[in-house]
């Protein structure tokens, strides 16, 4: 109902689509979404080398060194806000006793790759070079992020790695991460095509929006015209390899064909769609990342993509821990204290943050 009104809406003027929806979802979320309890923590807002954020710590905490956990809310680099993930980055805050970063950075249509991981690299990189005015410890601090805020979650200390920066990330913690735009034929992006809560098409909507700022070619993004049967034969046999995946994962699948690419809109896309920061299953090199904490959803059109990618990081010789909610569905962590699959995925990750961070 919410994407009709939008499009209406658009058609009448009253805004672009992507921009009416980014409003929509951010009110449902704020009215119907479940309610953050701030007993405990203070909030304040910032900016960090010209990046708004918002910082959650521990009330009388102010005199303690803290670990840290830079967050990177989800939303396709279309939709969402530091409000969106209010509710997670305040329990992440009080439950492991971390000081929380959450960063607004910018999103497309208007911006497109890679302004949002240029934000996310300058706010991360800030905190990590300023921590003790923070009274957070440098060297225990982690990203975290869902679903394209799980691409920057990775994405981000990658680049750190890739240009040398003094102190590296500790954890990166993806939840239900993005980790690729070149197959939308996926297992799970078949098997859960509607849903629920992100559509296969959505994908492509949002791969088109945050690679080219438009979707003049969103038809050919849904029926995977958008890369080439040359390059999707090739990928097939390396860092898309489906014999990687589970069985139970396969059940039922049958390949789509490869269709005919176009050409033209590969040349003109391919240089993103390679490129690591955007697409990081697809990187040369994924050694010497933090050790990972990867949270996959059975009913998630991006399970497999994450799977693969954990699969990936372990090949590297990084150290991975892998959950697999079985009941779980694209944003199901919106629905903390709803649905007890997103409260149990939530206390695994707490435990797993107390450990190691």
């Amino acid at each position: 109902m919410a994407e009709v009104v939008c499009m209406v809406g658009s058609y009448l003027g009253f805004g672009t689509y992507p921009e009416l929806l980014r409003e929509a979802t951010i009110k449902l979320i704020k009215d119907y979404g479940p309610k953050a309890d701030a007993e405990g923590i203070t909030t304040s807002d910032a900016v960090f080398d010209g990046v708004p954020v918002r910082i959650y710590r521990p009330v009388g905490s102010e005199k303690e060194t803290l670990p840290g956990i830079v967050y990177f809310h989800g939303g396709g680099f279309v939709l969402g806000s530091v409000d969106t993930v209010d509710t997670i980055t305040k329990r992440l805050c009080r439950d492991t006793r971390s000081v929380v970063v959450s960063v607004e950075y910018r999103l497309a249509p208007r911006y497109t790759f890679p302004a949002a991981l240029d934000d996310c690299v300058k706010a991360t990189a800030h905190f990590l070079s300023n921590a003790a005015e923070f009274n957070v410890d440098a060297r225990r601090i982690a990203t975290c992020g869902d679903s394209a805020g799980g691409n920057l979650a990775t994405t981000v200390p990658m680049r750190l790695r890739d240009e040398r920066f003094s102190i590296p990330v500790k954890l990166q913690l993806l939840i239900y991460p993005w980790t690729q735009s070149l197959d939308f034929d996926l297992p799970s992006m078949i098997q859960n095509r509607d849903g629920p809560m992100l559509t296969r098409d959505a994908m492509a909507f949002f791969a088109a929006m945050y690679t080219e700022g438009y979707d003049n070619h969103l038809p050919d993004y849904v029926a995977n015209r958008h890369v080439t049967r040359s390059v999707r034969e090739q990928i097939s046999k390396t860092f898309l390899n489906l014999e990687k995946l589970p069985k139970e994962f396969l059940e039922g699948y049958e390949r789509p064909a490869y269709p005919d690419g176009d050409e033209k809109l590969w040349a003109a896309v391919k240089d993103r769609l390679l490129n690591p920061y955007h697409s990081p299953l697809t990187a040369d090199s994924l050694e010497n990342l933090p050790e990972a904490y990867v949270l996959t959803a059975n009913y998630d059109p991006l399970r497999d993509e994450g799977y693969l990618y954990a699969t990936r990081l372990r090949e590297a010789k990084n150290e991975v821990t892998l959950y697999n909610a079985e009941n779980g569905f694209h944003g199901f962590g919106h629905f903390l204290g709803i649905l007890p699959e997103a409260d149990h995925a939530l206390a695994d990750l707490i435990r797993f943050i107390r450990e190691r961070l």
